[in-house]
């Protein structure tokens, strides 16, 4: 299916040695999807093609083989695309979507809901989806249990309040752009187990994004962008990626081609050196058990020993971890609990 539905990019990788284009395979026709592929750079529209000839010129310290460059789409059918990500699902090769339209978002929350079967979303965007016609989707998945969503760094100015209204219910968290600033290393749980991931280019700032189109001057600096796309690419669940809102008729100097590629190049950065395995092994962890005196009962708090990564076992529920930070531990042993531990461990 993919030889039919896919043209060749006009950006030819043909860069020196130890740079990501000379390390990155093309798609051929009748190619057979190798396993060491964990990668795959699709493009909805041509514009995809500035930005892979940013990408192609960063370094490659990654492993061998694992980037694949699919080429672009050659159909705006959406059942014919839903069989391309079939396919990408079906070999294990999480799809970068990179589109200058950010409607096409849709594209890729229908064929998640349709084809994985795990659905817990990060959405990095300034105003909680408001300006994607997908919100009804959003609600009909959540509320039926096919998926959670959780939005990183909207801004309360730009997000219409009927918009925070409807989205406040169970299966649905937000962290506005003023606590991302405050607390980083917080934004990190909520990244670690995600299936999916969207990125709104537009969520950046405008000195650190010159082409995005309109003239809010608020948003993520670059280098948070940057840190939040490692944080994804390091879920040992990851399955499709999309990165929206890049127009190359904007990129008059080519500095947005450079941000979204950047922000690709730390998504692999995660996947490579920051992943860890899916399965959780206490062996390999340090217990904290602090006494819920209010309740009666006691919270197990456990910590990785090799990558300092905190987690919260569910009581009465085997082998079910949520993922939390040394400050949740510590506010606990303190007596004081988060929203998140208040909702998913019922503590009042």
């Amino acid at each position: 299916m993919l030889d039919d539905l896919i043209k060749k990019s006009w950006i030819n990788p043909e860069n020196s040695k130890g740079q990501l284009g000379h390390h990155i395979q093309e798609f051929q026709k009748k190619m057979k999807l190798q396993p060491s592929i964990k990668f795959g750079i699709l493009g909805i529209d041509e514009c995809a093609d500035s930005i892979r000839k940013e990408l192609y010129a960063l370094a490659y310290p990654f492993k061998p083989d694992m980037l694949l460059d699919i080429g672009n789409l050659n159909t705006e059918d959406p059942d014919l695309i839903q069989l391309v990500f079939a396919e990408l699902y079906e070999a294990q090769i999480i799809p970068i979507l990179i589109a200058s339209n950010k409607s096409d978002f849709k594209l890729q929350l229908n064929s998640s809901l349709k084809h994985a079967i795990t659905n817990a979303w990060v959405c990095v965007h300034p105003s909680l989806l408001s300006d994607i016609d997908c919100r009804e989707k959003v609600l009909d998945a959540v509320e039926s249990g096919n998926a959670t969503f959780k939005f990183i760094g909207h801004q309360i100015h730009l997000t219409p309040t009927q918009v925070i209204q409807s989205l406040d219910q169970p299966g649905i968290s937000s962290i506005r752009l003023g606590h991302v600033r405050q607390h980083m290393d917080g934004v990190e749980p909520w990244c670690r187990s995600v299936d999916h991931a969207m990125f709104d280019m537009s969520a950046l700032r405008k000195t650190d994004f010159k082409s995005k189109p309109d003239h809010n001057p608020g948003g993520l600096f670059y280098e948070e962008a940057c840190k939040i796309s490692q944080f994804i690419g390091a879920s040992a669940h990851l399955k499709s990626f999309g990165l929206y809102g890049y127009d190359a008729g904007l990129d008059s100097d080519g500095q947005g081609a450079a941000v979204a590629a950047q922000l690709i190049w730390y998504l692999l950065e995660g996947f490579n050196n920051h992943r860890e395995e899916k399965a959780i092994q206490k062996s390999k962890m340090t217990q904290y058990i602090v006494h819920d005196h209010k309740n009666g009962g006691d919270i197990h708090f456990w910590k990785n020993n090799i990558s300092g990564r905190w987690w919260l076992e569910i009581p009465g529920h085997t082998d079910h971890w949520i993922s939390c930070t040394y400050e949740d531990y510590h506010a606990a042993s303190m007596g004081s609990y988060s929203s998140r531990m208040v909702s998913v461990m019922n503590l009042d």
